[in-house]
């Protein structure tokens, strides 16, 4: 989180040849993205878990590598309109807040990721760091530019 937070204080940098998208829509997205899934989370049932196997989750999930432009995010996790640092700064600290609640999750706790399928708790957690890892990549390499 204080990686996301220290880019949230440099302001809103774009550099196309990096990103059609601004550090400020990464940031976002990764907000948002942390804090949909924590609330999928803390609603799921055991009972909803069927796993698949799938080698997208696979390759991803043991090299912690999602290559850029690939991927293709569901519309609720993507940014609208101008994102402002106060608003930015209200989702993170939402987002530090559920973060100190998923440790406290039992373990039956799921996720259905929508290129990945179903994830348990331990690689839920696993792809959350490997997701705002890649965001905060494309960030600073943005952040080079400048």
């Amino acid at each position: 989180m204080a990686k996301l937070e220290s880019f949230i204080n440099k302001g809103d940098m774009v550099y196309s040849a990096v990103s059609n998208k601004g550090a400020y829509w990464h940031i976002a997205h990764s907000l948002k993205v942390l804090n949909g899934i924590s609330e999928v989370l803390k609603n799921s049932k055991p009972s909803d878990y069927h796993p698949k196997f799938s080698w997208t989750k696979f390759i991803i999930m043991n090299t912690g590598y999602i290559p850029r432009g690939k991927g293709c995010a569901p519309q609720h996790t993507l940014p609208q309109d101008k994102i402002t640092k106060e608003e930015l700064l209200v989702h993170l600290k939402k987002v530090k807040y559920a973060s100190t609640k998923l440790k406290d999750l039992p373990t039956g706790k799921t996720f259905r990721h929508p290129l990945f399928g179903w994830l348990n708790l331990k690689d839920t957690l696993t792809f959350m760091k490997i997701h705002t890892h890649h965001h905060l990549k494309i960030i600073k390499d943005i952040n080079r530019s400048y």
